[in-house]
């Protein structure tokens, strides 16, 4: 989907009142990933593994390592995420 186009196209409809508040556009960058402190149970591992899910992003390894911790985690993380290539 063109987002842009999308965006025009919203714009352009007659119940269309400036309900658009802000519109940022924020530039590709390289996908970074990180190790977790444990690794995980084998099982889940192999699985990961098998379906090329390995490694994790930072945030997914943050994420992981904080819950293993018993902290409360929320991942909120921009649309679109996760569709560069991952760091070799």
């Amino acid at each position: 989907m063109n987002t842009s186009a999308f965006l025009h196209y919203l714009e352009a409809q007659p119940t269309y009142s400036g309900q658009i508040a802000h519109i940022e556009h924020i530039p590709r960058r390289q996908a970074k990933c990180a190790e977790l402190d444990e690794p995980l149970e084998a099982g889940l591992q192999d699985c990961l593994g098998e379906h090329g899910l390995l490694s994790f992003y930072t945030h997914q390894a943050e994420a992981i390592n904080n819950a293993r911790e018993g902290k409360n985690v929320m991942v909120a993380t921009s649309s679109a995420s996760g569709n560069l290539d991952r760091a070799a």
